[in-house]
């Protein structure tokens, strides 16, 4: 049954769920993930670390709500005990008033159904029917054992946890057709009381969703009159503190028990260290032990669906711890009658595992081809590369996951498109100090990498395109600038990186084509000179040709005009 729902808008490429999900059901594809359900143990641990708040419960209540409201049947709220750290001391009375205001006959706490599961643990310990006994208050445990160590499911001790043994109480109390419903901050309640073969409990909310139930209603716990309990107080209170369970069941073996040297007395919590308790139990490393075992961080007070989202499981479990051993009027609600017996099967997840060629190809794909490349990191959220080579070859991962290999194929790739680029490309931070030039810049400079990085740019070049950037924080456009000591010229621009202040500027060496332009321009002035010089001699040569034109005109006139008056003349005096 699905029951943590993912919304892919919001999921990013940040592995934290893989990272923090202890037995990886978590299927990563097209850049979102998807939880597998049938691997999956509700820790709640990926609703819980997801900094993009991309996955929530799904638990429907609607139909839980509406028989409260609806219902002839005699509604009963049973409370886990670590409402008092969800909700708070001052509103233990408050909320069992504030319950009865949602329509629930009655409100009774669970820890009378802990304190007979204490009694039941301390009779097998007593009887020495088991080796190890693991408790089995918290199901996501149950679940792991069940699924992922399936051999050590005869070392879970056979007992209802405390919630179903409550759950039995109180049918008994108020009848076969009683609606019962059991809140708490836990995930997996809501799957433990789904597959109970007893079925005592009709439906599980979760502390977070009685929250929100109470501000629909415009209920207020601190304004809100108190109500009252069905049953007398229980020192199996302590049940959902670090080390409670341990606790309660010493104090409930005889002083004199047998039970003191035979078994060791530990306390686990957070999957991560309950998983290599079971690893160990399951190399022969661990007898005669009772085990108290928890999948979150602080036991019960800090389960994943507690109204708010801090983290204080120590001040928490000392302020529960005071407010227990305040409570003078503790009387043990007598339920020797109950039928505590359970039988926990096995329950395996069917795992493909590639055999050892077939990891080492997808290993040698991300540049893994010998052990030593298995850096084991665990950025892709795998405990080792093994592990995520697995998880690729069922397609719960995929290739480029692997952080190292990424940032070598992205350095490599820098790397050579520095080395390869003909332009002169430096870095420099606020203190005008250069951090990275490339091989272009340092044949510019004529000094190796080593020599140049550290030193500050003023020694080698004019510093004041650098300075503007850094000191404005601002990118400095495209411009040409003449560096007449290293006898270039550039195009140049400076990019300034405000992650991480810095400016890198890109030099696009243009002296050739500067060289060639001022020879053309040169060639251009000597050849309009030369034109000038030719028009000017033209001219000069037009102008004698015109003067030497102009004198011969005028003898010719002269000549011409007296030929004219000759034989004007003549003619005149013949007539005559």
């Amino acid at each position: 049954m699905k029951y943590i729902n993912v919304a892919e808008a919001n999921c990013k490429n940040c592995y934290k769920c893989l990272k923090v999900c202890p037995v990886k059901s978590i299927k990563y594809s097209d850049n979102h993930v998807e939880v597998l359900e049938n691997e999956c143990i509700l820790c709640g641990r990926c609703i819980r670390n997801c900094p993009q708040h991309a996955k929530s419960l799904v638990n429907d209540i609607s139909g839980l709500k509406q028989a409260i409201r609806e219902s002839r049947r005699r509604k009963v709220a049973a409370l886990a005990p670590s409402y008092i750290a969800s909700f708070g001391t001052e509103n233990r009375f408050r909320i069992a008033g504030a319950l009865q205001s949602l329509g629930f006959d009655a409100v009774e706490e669970t820890s009378v159904g802990a304190h007979a599961v204490t009694k039941e643990y301390a009779r097998i310990l007593e009887s020495d029917e088991m080796d190890n006994m693991i408790t089995t208050c918290c199901p996501s445990v149950v679940f792991l054992v069940q699924k992922y160590f399936p051999k050590l499911t005869p070392q879970l001790a056979q007992v209802l946890s405390p919630m179903e043994a409550h759950g039995e109480f109180l049918r008994r109390k108020y009848g076969d057709d009683a609606l019962i419903v059991f809140f708490a901050p836990c995930i997996s309640k809501i799957e433990e009381a789904r597959v109970s073969e007893k079925r005592y409990i009709d439906g599980v909310i979760t502390f977070k969703q009685l929250s929100r139930w109470f501000v629909k209603e415009d209920i207020e716990l601190e304004k809100c009159a108190e109500g009252y309990f069905g049953n007398d107080p229980s020192s199996s209170a302590i049940y959902p503190i670090f080390e409670g369970i341990v606790k309660d069941v010493r104090a409930n073996l005889p002083e004199d028990s047998h039970v003191f040297n035979k078994y060791n007395f530990i306390s686990v919590q957070g999957a991560k260290d309950v998983i290599e308790l079971l690893e160990e139990i399951s190399e022969g490393r661990i007898h005669n032990c009772f085990i108290e075992a928890s999948t979150c961080y602080g036991s019960c007070i800090n389960g994943p669906e507690k109204p708010d989202t801090e983290y204080h499981p120590i001040s928490t479990g000392i302020d529960m711890m005071r407010y227990l051993r305040a409570d003078k009027d503790i009387r043990e609600t007598d339920l020797s009658s109950l039928d505590l017996s359970r039988r926990i099967l096995p329950d395996p997840v069917k795992e493909d595992i590639p055999d050892e060629e077939t990891i080492r190809s997808i290993l040698a794909q991300i540049g893994k081809t010998q052990p030593s490349h298995e850096l084991n990191c665990g950025s892709c959220g795998y405990r080792t590369c093994r592990d995520k080579a697995i998880a690729v070859y069922q397609n719960k991962a995929e290739l480029y996951m692997c952080l190292p290999y990424m940032s070598q194929i992205s350095e490599t790739l820098a790397n050579v498109t520095l080395s390869v680029s003909p332009d002169y490309i430096i870095a420099v931070d606020r203190d005008l100090r250069v951090k990275e030039c490339n091989l272009a810049a340092q044949h510019l400079l004529k000094m190796t990498k080593n020599e140049v990085v550290g030193r500050r740019i003023d020694e080698f070049l004019d510093p004041l395109d650098f300075a503007l950037a850094v000191g404005e924080e601002r990118n400095v456009p495209l411009h040409k600038v003449s560096y007449n000591e290293r006898g270039i010229t550039v195009n140049q621009t400076v990019i300034y990186i405000p992650e991480q202040g810095l400016a890198i500027a890109f030099l696009h060496d243009v002296t050739r084509q500067e060289q060639e332009t001022e020879s053309i321009n040169k060639l251009k002035l000597e050849t309009m000179e030369m034109a000038q010089n030719v028009i000017d001699k033209q001219m000069t040569v037009a102008q004698e040709i015109a003067s030497l034109l102009g004198e011969t005109t005028a003898e010719t006139k002269v000549t011409l005009t007296k030929l004219k008056d000759l034989i004007v003349y003549d003619g005149n005096n013949g007539n005559g």
